[in-house]
């Protein structure tokens, strides 16, 4: 029987009430630098948090207030129980609404989702965890939408994880928006594999340079490649 909850180096997520648990993918993202060098945030969106994975990762990295919002009412008591038991506890918040409804007081300098992808596959029985997984809870165009009127226009990025082909409709919609890509991170489980996953960042300010990076998840062996390994090791309870 699988752990209720997984143990990190600074934090602890407890996930035994949430559809979507901690996943490599997840951690992989969470752990991305995906904005500039001298981009210093101050304000972070984590949209759709489930369990509060990134927004706690994030708080580890930066040195922001980081607001995450969850439209299940399980995961959202999940997320705070996580967040109140952390080390950041004073810069991260949670709040129980769907984005669409969603409205702060300012713009957020960066926004970071991994949100649900899957489009046409059968819905289970399990309701909380069709929420997590499936995007009729959270489309391509709400998302895109919501994002371009949550960020700053001026310095604003944001970064969200899907597979391949629901990245490229999910990149139109921001394209149409005005977005530019400012990173695009090619996700592989093994070198020989196709992308598993991909990782882009948008803003509305075009890049001088835009970030392109592969990673591998794993050697043919099995065990984590050192790419893998550097990233994630000030995460990861035993790398």
């Amino acid at each position: 029987m699988a752990n209720s909850f997984f143990q990190f180096k600074q934090f602890k997520i407890e996930q035994g009430n949430c559809g979507m648990k901690v996943t490599t993918e997840g951690c992989l993202f969470g752990a991305l630098n995906l904005t500039p060098d001298l981009f210093k945030p101050s304000r972070i969106l984590d949209i759709g948090t489930g369990t509060g994975l990134l927004a706690l990762m994030k708080a580890q990295q930066t040195e922001a207030y980081i607001d995450s919002i969850e439209i299940d009412k399980t995961a959202f008591q999940q997320a705070k129980t996580n967040f109140e038991s952390s080390p950041w506890s004073n810069r991260l918040s949670v709040i129980h609404t769907d984005l669409l409804e969603f409205q702060p007081n300012d713009f957020y300098d960066q926004i970071i989702c991994n949100p649900p992808f899957f489009q046409d596959n059968q819905l289970g029985s399990n309701i909380q965890k069709n929420k997590a997984i499936h995007n009729s809870s959270l489309s391509f165009e709400d998302l895109a939408t919501s994002i371009s009127r949550l960020i700053h226009p001026e310095k604003g990025i944001a970064s969200v994880l899907y597979p391949e082909y629901e990245m490229g409709l999910f990149s139109q919609k921001m394209q149409e928006r005005g977005f530019y890509v400012v990173a695009d991170i090619k996700i592989h489980n093994q070198r020989d594999k196709p992308i598993f996953r991909r990782v882009k960042s948008f803003s509305q300010i075009k890049p001088e340079l835009e970030i392109a990076e592969t990673f591998i998840i794993k050697e043919e062996s099995e065990g984590y490649t050192d790419q893998f390994i550097n990233l994630l090791k000030d995460y990861y309870l035993h790398l």
